[in-house]
């Protein structure tokens, strides 16, 4: 049961963390900077639990070394998974980027199975796994096709549905991923420390390849004229960033990538809707109709068929 919670937690905090890091973005005007504040902020919490639970601070590197070099991937698929969420929750709104992330994820999750990547266990797509996915599809269509007074309304733009997608495929590698690299360092905390180094690594590089070629245009945003106060709960997330890796690392050897995807698209459902619905965070108000939540019923009967049939 510990486990399930831990899931849907993650997913709560998946779509919490995108929404927050989405106003943050307005005050400090970079997607980079909003994501590299995320990664420091986790590291630091992670690195003083590692020092106070051990009484030390070792991190066996070497032996994550010994492996195949996918291993430090997880880290590089966190800063994919922060800034996609950054652009796509304005376009998208918070439950419609939830819904496309994890349509994705599990779109993923069939090919990681099916060919056994990055130390998963093997399962071979079959015809239940296909109608699975395409369950998911038409669950997904219903969610994003909102109508209004019976007709339909402007279509999804289709850069953010992309965007959105592909942070999908970050989030299933990074689970498989990390669950890898848990078992090689026997530590959570530490599995996560290592991929949140990776991520602040990355960050600085993209943003000094961006500064080489752009300039400072490159990494900031073009003033717009409005002005944001500083919020203390802008800095918090990090404090998700790390709920998402660490749990994500924790319970995917225990439920497998197939039910821990459906936990973390309970939690990722159930405060997407909260958030559409009361504008939470300064994210734009949506309603949550019938149709949608039809649909994300749907996606989660799909999700059902491809984890247990």
């Amino acid at each position: 049961m510990l486990a399930l919670a831990i899931g849907v937690i993650g997913g709560i905090a998946t779509t919490m963390q995108a929404s927050i890091n989405t106003e943050s973005r307005k005050f400090f005007r970079s997607p980079f900077i909003v994501a590299g504040l995320n990664f420091t902020v986790a590291w630091i919490i992670l690195a003083a639990f590692i020092i106070i639970s051990e009484h030390g601070f070792y991190i066996p590197l070497g032996a994550v070394a010994e492996n195949p070099p996918w291993i430090w991937l997880g880290g590089v698929c966190a800063i994919i998974i922060v800034t996609m969420g950054i652009l796509c929750v304005p376009k998208l709104g918070a439950a419609g980027n939830a819904m496309i992330l994890n349509f994705g994820q599990i779109v993923t999750g069939l090919v990681i199975d099916h060919f056994a990547l990055f130390g998963s266990d093997e399962a071979r797509m079959s015809i239940t796994r296909l109608a699975g996915a395409l369950m998911v599809l038409a669950g997904l269509m219903l969610v994003t096709r909102e109508k209004k007074d019976g007709n339909a309304v402007g279509k999804l733009p289709v850069l953010y549905v992309v965007l959105s997608f592909i942070s999908g495929i970050a989030c299933s590698t990074q689970i498989a991923v990390n669950g890898s690299l848990r078992l090689v360092v026997q530590s959570v905390s530490k599995a996560t420390l290592i991929s949140m180094s990776v991520a602040i690594i990355s960050t600085l590089l993209v943003m000094a390849v961006l500064t080489l070629i752009k300039g400072r245009n490159g990494i900031f945003d073009q003033p717009d004229g409005s002005s944001v106060s500083f919020k203390p709960w802008m800095a918090s997330g990090g404090l998700f960033a790390l709920t998402v890796v660490s749990g994500n690392a924790a319970v995917a050897p225990i439920l497998g990538t197939g039910l821990a995807t459906i936990m973390n698209l309970i939690g990722m459902m159930g405060i997407g809707l909260v958030i559409d619905a009361t504008g939470f965070l300064g994210i734009e108000k949506k309603p949550v109709t019938l149709r949608k939540i039809a649909g994300m019923l749907l996606m989660l009967a799909g999700t059902a068929l491809i984890s247990f049939l």
